[in-house]
């Protein structure tokens, strides 16, 4: 792609010609249709150096009367804007405690560019963070892209998106009708497709991708028509739309249980009047709310109309073919559970909980009759557990029960409805090192929920990088992450670096690519367990279904 910028006002509106291709300028100056940005150059700890682009505004910030609302386009600046810096972060469940300063204005991205020239435009990395929908932010202090920008031929963006409250809230109807931060997320991926190419990238090159919430918001792009034709491909880390957690099916009663704790709130009767309400109330009063910190708020279903970004459910959207077709890689890490249990102590409780009450073991989204309950719950411990054994007896048992219950049963279930219509790339990392979460429970597997996030982001807390097998995973998970969006393959040939291993798509055989020590590919992915998963649902589960 071929481009010429011309600039001719305060306002900096822009023409497009078929002219040479503009390099990022020296002076690192880059003009978009709203205005002048002023970028820095950076170093990897291997002295490659890339561009930096951050804090540019993707929207008018969503304070006072925007509270809640749908994102509105930035509006254009004069001058030079300063990006330099990291914006504020949006505000998360630990307003205040956060190493990142946290404001309602923040709504900003970044833009990373390698410090090379290619004959083409670079094919761009769209990334969406994690933290349940409610923390979280792009800060290059956690979302360093230097292991990506050592790859030298992707465009990497990061951004922030509303969180909590102030993202996710919904009284179900046209008042509140939710999922503000899933909006926040379309409309910085629309700024990246419309402004991606005077940063010498191609808009139509464009690989979203996510881990934990980030995966399920990357699963919920995948269905919403709010979001086609604005990628070409999409990574699936940890994390679907079809995960029973990633929609939930109550949120008006956890609305009016949030605005209850705060003083003053318990006089709200209508949609309207809560809206009112919350929108004369400042940040602190909001998260001072007594019921602030066990509410967890989500994406929802909103009441169909233009606006909406999911107004139907994405397990019967992804079973008939009804979402964006685009190629995918989608997978889990081998023992997602650890990081939540934390410690022999939590999942020992948790595990005698499990015993005492066996219903607590049915996933929420499952909703057999209450007659079945006893038989689905008992069927359920059958997978993990043998004649006369109980979880509490068997730790290892109930980390995988967690493990497949809240992640590998519905990201498999997703994969393979996808992979009926789109080719399927699925993985398991299994590999143990710079640890998102110690190991505590003998025989189970290491590598936690989001252990793999340390391998493609120069993150502060793991600043060694010596370990020689840490490198190479780290050179492999990017080779790999980064190959697929250039090439929509993750193995296009034959390679050292990969072990000259060929990772193919979903098959006949279910092949998955094992990430460990070294890269195999293996066939049928937990294949029993999923099977009397899925046996389990189809004879008990509520149709339609609704998640996975």
């Amino acid at each position: 792609m071929f481009k010429m910028i011309w600039t001719t006002s305060a306002l900096f509106p822009m023409l497009c010609f078929l002219v040479q291709s503009v390099p990022i300028p020296n002076n690192l100056l880059v003009t978009v249709p709203n205005g002048a940005i002023q970028g820095a150059t950076y170093s990897t700890g291997n002295n490659i150096s890339y561009f930096g682009f951050r804090g540019i505004p993707f929207a008018t910030p969503p304070i006072d009367d925007l509270r809640f609302e749908p994102p509105q386009p930035a509006q254009p600046w004069t001058g030079i804007l300063d990006a330099t810096q990291d914006a504020s972060g949006c505000i998360s469940i630990f307003h205040g405690d956060s190493t990142v300063v946290e404001s309602e204005d923040c709504l900003y991205l970044n833009v990373y560019v390698p410090n090379v020239q290619l004959a083409e435009d670079f094919p761009v990395m769209f990334f969406i963070f994690g933290g349940g929908f409610r923390e979280g932010n792009s800060s290059k202090l956690f979302y360093g892209p230097d292991f990506l920008m050592e790859r030298g031929n992707v465009i990497l963006v990061t951004f922030n998106y509303r969180l909590g409250a102030f993202g996710f809230i919904s009284t179900e109807d046209e008042v509140l009708p939710g999922n503000a931060g899933l909006k926040d997320q379309n409309l910085a991926l629309q700024w990246t497709y419309e402004n991606i190419i005077y940063f010498g990238g191609d808009p139509n090159k464009i690989t979203i991708f996510g881990e934990s919430a980030g995966g399920a918001s990357t699963g919920l792009h995948l269905v919403s028509k709010k979001s086609a034709g604005l990628f070409r491909a999409a990574i699936v880390q940890s994390g679907s739309a079809v995960n029973s957690w990633s929609i939930l099916r109550d949120s008006k009663t956890l609305t009016y249980k949030l605005v209850n704790g705060i003083p003053g709130g318990n006089i709200v009767n209508t949609s309207q009047e809560l809206k009112t309400f919350l929108k004369s109330r400042n940040v602190t009063e909001i998260m001072a709310s007594e019921n602030a910190n066990e509410i967890l708020f989500g994406p929802v279903l909103e009441p169909p109309n233009e606006n909406s970004f999911l107004s139907e459910y994405p397990y019967q959207l992804l079973d008939t073919g009804d979402f964006n077709q685009v190629p995918i890689i989608i997978g889990i890490c081998a023992e997602e559970s650890l990081l939540f249990l934390k410690d022999l102590q939590t999942t020992a409780l948790a595990a005698k909980n499990a015993d005492l009450y066996p219903a607590l073991l049915i996933p929420s989204d499952l909703l057999p009759n209450s007659t079945d309950e006893d038989i689905v719950a008992e069927e359920i411990k059958n997978i993990y557990l043998t004649d006369n054994q109980t979880f509490s007896s068997n730790l290892t048992a109930y980390a995988e029960y967690l493990s497949d219950a809240g992640f590998a049963v519905g990201i498999l279930k997703h994969a393979q409805l996808t992979s009926n219509y789109m080719p399927v790339h699925l993985y398991r990392f299994a590999y143990y090192g710079r640890p998102v979460a110690i190991p505590f429970l003998e025989g189970a597997e290491k590598a936690t929920h989001s252990a793999e996030m340390p391998f493609l982001f120069n993150i502060s807390t793991y600043s060694n990088t010596s370990d020689s097998q840490d490198l190479l995973i780290q050179k492999q998970i990017t080779t790999l992450w980064a190959n697929f969006a250039v090439y929509l393959n993750p193995t296009p040939d034959e390679s050292n670096l990969l072990t000259n291993l060929i990772w193919p798509a979903l098959d006949d055989e279910q092949s998955f690519l094992n990430i460990n020590n070294t890269l195999e590919v293996g066939t049928h992915l937990k294949e029993e367990i999923y099977s009397k998963w899925s046996s389990i649902y189809e004879t008990y589960g509520r149709k339609p279904f609704i998640t996975f």
